[in-house]
């Protein structure tokens, strides 16, 4: 299955591809563009921070993938389109975006219909733009559109039928992710063609299939910002809760854990992996498949995020069972990411068994565990496990070290 991995991944590249060995960074516009997932990430946190139900997790994370799904497509269209991006496209996608934002708060009312009808004008508008000859092949959401069906049904229902409808379409797009490959995608743009060719016999030996592949170094980039973005969230929940609540002692060991938490994940996404996953490298596995590891690495992020700055505000006592809960949950779902990503690529059993099952195993036996715990025993100890994997890496180079420091006595 990896070799059938690899081979994918190491197709020629597209001019796109070939722009990004002259170090192509995020441009303006992007980075404009990218200003409304601080604004999403702020608002989605808002439904975790109350004494959160099994029904309040599911619609949070249904709304963060259709919210990470809409973005990703213009991402990738940035990327693929490089200084011909469209500006004006952009500035609609992101004004659609901020509907979807605006909506979160009273999503269980009247909202709900304008959050599915903004998400499938994004979901249509990337389809558009792009020709019926150009195939996107490291993104087929961005041409498939089969998961925006039940979106659109749903706002004819009421009710818990909506939301979950929007769970099918986010399943549908989830299955498109994992299941549809460039070859496959590549063989129904042609079967595409032959059919328009027979049909109109005029056109006959006139439709040439572009096949279009990201620029890996830029895509990486724009998924670390990504990352950046959602650490940054979180910095400013656990500023914002601690200018609001009594400073003392043990608030200081709250917001320290969490900052040093966060320094932590910062070091494991953006300075040991591709795409913001720990452990991954960018020629090793498709880019559809390095986007969803994306997804759902940064989805429990966000979830981690959103735990810390409810544990800021309650540095005293017994940490809420709910936020103990989400933020073990958070974390163990961001190593377990981690861990698949070593298993797809083979790293041994050594480094799963001594690192990354310890750091999914750990924060679950906190989270069933660690009642009458507070704030800070809790964060601290999701701050030990993210060290512990920070270390693990480093352990080559300190070895490298020691043996050169031996050396030298000698």
């Amino acid at each position: 299955m990896l070799d059938r991995m690899d081979s994918v991944a190491d197709q020629p590249s597209s001019p796109s591809a070939e722009a990004g060995a002259q170090e192509r960074h995020a441009s303006w516009i992007e980075l404009f563009f990218d200003l409304v997932v601080v604004a999403g990430i702020g608002a989605l946190s808002h439904l975790l921070h109350d004494a959160a139900s099994a029904t309040d997790v599911y619609l949070y994370a249904v709304l963060y993938l259709a919210f990470w799904t809409a973005w990703a497509a213009f991402a990738m269209y940035g990327n693929l389109a490089g200084d011909k991006a469209r500006t004006t496209s952009m500035l609609a996608a992101m004004a659609l975006l901020a509907v979807m934002v605006a909506a979160v708060p009273e999503i269980r009312g009247p909202h709900a219909v304008a959050f599915a009808l903004a998400y499938a004008g994004l979901r249509v508008l990337a389809d558009r733009m792009w020709g019926r000859e150009q195939v996107v092949v490291d993104w087929p959401l961005m041409q498939l559109g089969f998961g925006i069906t039940p979106w659109v049904v749903s706002v004819f229902v009421a009710g818990w039928w909506r939301y979950g409808l929007w769970g099918v379409g986010v399943a549908v797009d989830l299955a498109v992710m994992f299941t549809m490959s460039s070859g496959r995608m590549g063989r129904a743009a042609r079967q595409r063609a032959e059919h328009i060719e027979q049909a109109h016999p005029e056109v006959a030996g006139t439709i040439e299939i572009s096949e279009l592949h990201s620029d890996t170094a830029h895509l990486a980039e724009r998924l670390g910002l990504y990352v950046i973005i959602v650490l940054g969230e979180g910095l400013i929940q656990v500023i914002d809760t601690a200018s609001e609540t009594e400073w003392d002692l043990a608030l200081v060991g709250v917001a320290t854990g969490a900052f040093v938490l966060l320094v932590a994940i910062w070091t494991l996404a953006v300075r040991y992996g591709y795409a913001a996953v720990p452990h991954l490298s960018p020629t090793r596995l498709p880019v559809r498949i390095a986007m969803a590891l994306h997804c759902f690495s940064t989805a429990a992020l966000a979830v981690v995020v959103t735990s810390l700055g409810s544990a800021v505000a309650h540095p005293h006592g017994e940490l809420p069972a709910h936020v103990r809960w989400l933020l073990c949950a958070g974390t163990a779902l961001y190593f377990a990411v981690g861990a698949l990503t070593g298993a797809l690529l083979r790293m041994g059993w050594r480094w799963l068994l001594g690192s990354a099952m310890q750091c999914t195993l750990a924060p679950l036996v906190v989270g069933l565990a660690g009642g009458g715990l507070g704030a800070a025993w809790v964060v601290w100890l999701m701050t030990a496990v993210a060290a512990w994997q920070v270390l693990w890496l480093f352990r080559p180079a300190l070895a490298a070290r020691r043996r050169e420091h031996r050396g030298g006595d000698a």
